[in-house]
């Protein structure tokens, strides 16, 4: 009998035991999510997760954000979104926090607007729109050589911004003439950029001299020319354009769409060898980084243009 009742009381303990245990409170603490822009409280949509999470990362959309989670290590990552225009340079105090017993922590996403700076790049040579390879090309009229560039202005793309650049061709030739003739067209569409810019406008000039259009000019054998066009829009900050410039036309019939034209008949040229090298540089108000304001030169071109010939 007595070994019966020590049994049954065994149990109850047990049983006791285990129903406290499942009813103990879980552990739970609070997690603020917030951010600032440029030093000032923000408030918007900001995609991150918080890890562990219950069962998985917990994703939030919207900042600031106030989370009742259970305590223990959390790890707070940026998933995207923010402020337009502006750059996330960390989150404070520091991505993995430990959340106590009742207590708070706060992950802080500090975004920047990235002060003004215009870069530029050289992306290819095109001949007739088609980008090419560095080297010599045989070409027959009609034809246009064309030189790509990128620009970039970092800030803020609420902003639009004047930019001025100055995209540069230096041209020897090493025909069989002492001379060939050309002349200045800078005909609408000669400069375009995509995403189309504002208030596009271009001169053409030679050896840093501008000149008004038709200027008749000659390029004498083993003689180095800079062929410049000066260009002014306006742009979005914080977009890429990519920005093409229809240098020489090689046709016979008169400008199109190009900066510089040449007709070999009246030239007196059949046949002629150009070798060309080009580069740009942009301008902007409040540039913080000079340093990246002119591309470097690009490889070589060989131009062979064949007046009387046929692809």
């Amino acid at each position: 009998m007595r070994k019966r009742l020590f049994a049954m009381f065994l149990i109850v303990v047990l049983l006791i035991a285990a129903f406290g245990l499942s009813c103990e409170p879980t552990e739970k603490g609070t997690i603020e999510v917030e951010a600032t822009l440029d030093g000032d409280p923000w408030t918007g949509a900001v995609d991150y997760t918080l890890t562990p999470g219950v069962g998985s990362p917990f994703s939030g959309t919207d900042v600031p954000g106030s989370y009742s989670m259970d305590a223990g290590t959390w790890t707070c990552s940026y998933e995207g979104g923010g402020p337009d225009g502006a750059d996330l340079v960390g989150i404070a105090p520091s991505e993995t926090q430990e959340l106590p017993d009742g207590g708070t922590i706060t992950f802080t996403f500090n975004f920047e607007i990235p002060e003004t700076d215009a870069s530029i790049t050289f992306v290819s040579w095109s001949i007739d729109g088609e980008q090419v390879s560095p080297g010599s090309y045989t070409v027959y009229p009609p034809t246009t050589i064309d030189a790509e560039y990128d620009i970039f202005l970092a800030g803020n793309s609420s902003e639009w911004v004047t930019v001025n650049a100055t995209f540069k061709v230096v041209k020897h030739y090493l025909g069989e003439n002492e001379y060939q003739s050309w002349h200045v067209a800078n005909a609408p569409g000669s400069v375009s950029t995509a995403p189309p810019a504002q208030n596009l406008t271009h001169e053409a000039s030679v050896n840093g001299v501008i000149h008004p259009i038709c200027y008749e000019f000659d390029v004498f054998k083993c003689h180095n020319v800079t062929f410049d066009v000066v260009v002014s829009f306006k742009i979005r900050k914080g977009t890429n354009y990519r920005t093409k410039t229809n240098w020489f036309g090689y046709r016979g019939s008169g400008p199109d769409d190009i900066i510089f034209d040449t007709d070999s008949v009246r030239a007196g040229v059949w046949g002629m060898d150009d070798v060309v090298t080009t580069w740009g540089c942009v301008y902007v108000e409040g540039d913080v980084d000079p340093t990246n304001d002119c591309s470097s030169n690009s490889s070589m071109l060989s131009i062979t243009y064949d007046y009387l010939g046929s692809p």
